[in-house]
């Protein structure tokens, strides 16, 4: 399963600097590409605001 990125997001780029496949675009909030994500939750455990979670 892939995650997805909430409007919760303070786009501090966190979560971005953690993935290991760089499927995480920067934006208002980050997007993640699901096709590339290999749901290892890096992203999930770095965000501040808990703003990731499982699609």
């Amino acid at each position: 399963m892939a995650r997805r990125i909430t409007e919760e997001c303070i786009a501090c780029g966190a979560c971005a600097e953690e993935c290991p496949v760089d499927c995480i675009e920067e934006g208002e909030p980050f997007v993640i590409d699901e096709d590339a994500c290999i749901d290892c939750g890096a992203c999930e455990e770095v965000c501040p605001v808990d703003a990731i979670f499982e699609v």
